[in-house]
């Protein structure tokens, strides 16, 4: 890889997820990879598999423990990451949680936790780095939303509200961002077999596990590259697998008989 093609690639919740397995590809691929999450032990470990898919003498593969919450600190903490290992081209913004609850069963803190961190820990990022981007008239900013916010999901109302904000949030970017040289894109991916899944599947909701059965299911791998040909195309929407493609063209086409299938079938089977 010439050194015009490399990227220096930050990814939040990089140390689990879609987010490590994004690490991997681009890792794989040459590029700087530099991993931000809360728990330096998982980061150690993500650096670890990062290294052994490295192709490239001198690659840069490292990880700064960071919580992208703590907002009083958030933009001294970043300046200083951009001084040890410059601007990233690329902004993959992963860090993300769910609540699999009925929205009557979700208390207060706990929606707004998630909307937090889906969403307004993600935007605070963008604002940090947004700035030196602009000033340098180039780069990418993915926003890792879901399927589920782009369609809404039973049992997941805390989580599909934090993921609609992500999608309302990119649109508007997007245009405001025309002509500068930067770009931001949305991915909705469908369920990917990642450690969030997993923790949630004992007490998931029926409802929830058959409507998300409908869309499949893809390991994080085929989701990593699925998304990284989709940043490099600079689609608008990423939207990996097939299944879940189709579901949300039927979703956004036929809205209002879509939304009465879906509730048929709810009551069909519930």
């Amino acid at each position: 890889m010439s050194a015009a093609t490399r990227k220096r690639v930050y990814i939040t919740g990089g140390s689990s997820g879609i987010g490590l397995a994004l690490a991997c590809f681009y890792a794989e691929r040459g590029d700087d990879v530099i991993l931000l999450a809360r728990d330096q032990v998982r980061l150690d470990g993500a650096v670890g598999l990062c290294e052994a898919r490295s192709s490239r003498d001198g690659q840069t593969i490292a990880a700064v423990a960071l919580d992208i919450t703590v907002y009083d600190r958030l933009h001294a903490e970043l300046d200083e990451i951009v001084a040890a290992f410059g601007l990233p081209d690329l902004l993959i913004l992963s860090a993300g949680v769910a609540i699999n609850k009925r929205f009557l069963d979700t208390p207060r803190q706990e929606f707004d936790w998630i909307v937090d961190i889906n969403f307004a820990g993600s935007r605070e990022v963008a604002r940090c780095l947004l700035p030196g981007m602009l000033a340098r008239g180039s780069g990418q900013i993915a926003f890792i939303s879901s399927s589920a916010g782009l369609l809404g999901i039973y049992g997941y109302s805390a989580y599909a509200a934090s993921k609609f904000a992500v999608t309302g949030f990119v649109q508007a970017l997007r245009q405001e961002l025309s002509g500068s040289g930067v770009s931001a894109h949305l991915v909705c991916p469908p369920e990917v077999d990642t450690p969030m899944i997993a923790a949630e599947a004992a007490n998931i909701l029926p409802q929830t596990r058959f409507l998300k059965d409908l869309a499949g299911r893809l390991p994080p791998a085929v989701a990593a590259k699925k998304i990284a040909r989709g940043i490099r195309k600079k689609q608008a929407v990423i939207v990996p697998g097939v299944r879940a493609s189709v579901i949300l063209w039927c979703a956004r086409h036929f809205q209002d008989t879509f939304g009465r299938l879906s509730e048929l079938l709810l009551r069909w089977k519930f």
